[in-house]
């Protein structure tokens, strides 16, 4: 059942408190409240409830994202990193640990394949997944591949038993997008 939930920044950690596995949420937020909508996600699932998680980045490269969160106290090594951007921007890379590299955010059957291996991975963990954001999937992508994905991946978090928090923005170009993957999550909650 969708619930839609109108909330503030600062309340938005009790609405997230102990959510179950297996359980997933599109999160709206502002784009002032966007990164810091983020951040405060993180240190709950990373640091309060020690969670480890797969952090899919569409439109930040992973360096900047994993310094960022760092920065804001978030514990980044509870975080496995899939990158779609930064092939795409910079061209090169340092391959890391903690960070799958994809070649493109056209490539959505590599990021498939890449969150499949990662969910069997880790299927003793309690786990997380998180993606920022699920609107830009659609500035790469055709509409109808871009739904389909996005039940591929609703589909993912259910099978690997994972929560599943889901990021957008606001806005009329993303009202199509939060009514269409509404239907496949548990909670919707929009930041003001």
């Amino acid at each position: 059942m969708i619930h839609d939930d109108k909330i503030n920044l600062s309340e938005l950690g009790k609405h997230l408190k102990n959510i179950p596995d297996n359980f997933i949420v599109l999160i709206v937020s502002p784009e002032d409240k966007y990164e810091s909508t983020n951040i405060e996600i993180l240190k709950l699932l990373c640091n309060e409830e020690k969670s480890p998680g797969l952090y899919i980045t569409f439109d930040k490269p992973y360096d900047l994202v994993s310094k960022t969160l760092h920065d804001a106290g978030v514990d980044t090594s509870k975080l496995f990193f899939i990158d779609l951007v930064t092939k795409t921007k910079k061209g090169s890379y340092e391959r890391t640990e903690n960070c799958l590299f994809i070649p493109s955010p056209k490539e959505i059957s590599d990021l498939g394949i890449a969150i499949d291996e990662s969910i069997h991975a880790s299927m003793n963990n309690k786990k997380f997944l998180f993606v920022d954001s699920v609107s830009a999937l659609y500035f790469y992508n055709s509409a109808g591949t871009a739904k389909k994905f996005q039940h591929f991946l609703t589909i993912r978090m259910r099978i690997g038993n994972l929560k599943g928090i889901l990021m957008s923005l606001p806005g009329e170009t993303e009202k199509e997008i939060v009514s269409f993957l509404a239907q496949f999550c548990d909670k919707t909650i929009s930041v003001q």
